[in-house]
């Protein structure tokens, strides 16, 4: 990518969905790489010698003769190369995992809203990094029926979907960290760290009783009607 030659990675982080690298280097100007991975993306360091995926859309050469390669199957996924972040990044959220969306907040943020809650929890701006498998998990986990408007949730069911929302996200991540562990440097993708069904009829694994497929805003949708009322 133009503009970054010689340039060193300060750090790697990440703002919901986004993964943020600040680039700096002698003569270059402050920037930041930012990288959307879509619904399919992927990115690993593998050695210049090896073979290239030809899924693989971008590479970055790097000083010790290795390379970033992004991979993306379905070329959903986005880089830009910026000089300031926000010119990117949209509203989000504060980060589910560092404490700053508390109950209080969500129960603000969906407030009045009469849209399905399913449809909701995908908006970054409501929770940041929210994808459509975790929204389903967190409503399983709360009891919640993804169908239902926003503005008839209790403070208690809020509360309920709060601390689900962490618990999902949460087992995701020591899932994929796991795989990362194991299998590094090319850990599997698309791993199921959900623990409900995600097909119509399957056994509920609270209850037995059949699970129901739908659609909320165009995203497949899959909730126990028993234990999500």
């Amino acid at each position: 990518m133009l503009g970054i030659q010689g340039a060193e990675v300060q750090g790697v982080h990440r703002r919901g969905k986004y993964i943020l690298l600040p680039l700096l280097g002698q003569g270059l100007e402050a920037q930041t790489l930012i990288l959307h991975l879509g619904m399919s993306g992927g990115m690993s360091v593998q050695p210049r010698t090896q073979p290239t995926h030809p899924l693989v859309r971008h590479t970055f050469s790097l000083n010790d003769g290795r390379e970033l390669r992004f991979e993306d199957g379905r070329k959903f996924g986005k880089i830009w190369l910026v000089s300031d972040p926000g010119e990117v990044l949209p509203p989000l959220s504060p980060e589910p995992l560092e404490g700053g969306l508390t109950p209080q907040l969500l129960a603000q943020s969906l407030e009045g809203r009469k849209a399905p809650i399913k449809a909701l929890l995908l908006e970054q701006s409501i929770v940041a990094g929210m994808g459509n498998l975790y929204a389903d998990e967190s409503l399983f986990l709360a009891g919640i029926n993804p169908t239902r408007s926003a503005a008839g949730l209790s403070g208690e069911e809020i509360d309920r979907l709060q601390q689900s929302i962490v618990n999902a996200l949460t087992a995701s991540i020591e899932k994929y960290e796991n795989a990362r562990d194991e299998s590094w440097p090319d850990p599997p993708r698309a791993l199921t760290g959900w623990s409900h069904p995600r097909t119509e009829g399957a056994p509920c694994p609270r209850c037995n009783g059949p699970f129901t497929g739908t659609r909320v805003r165009a995203r497949g949708t899959y909730y126990c009607p028993s234990c999500q009322p």
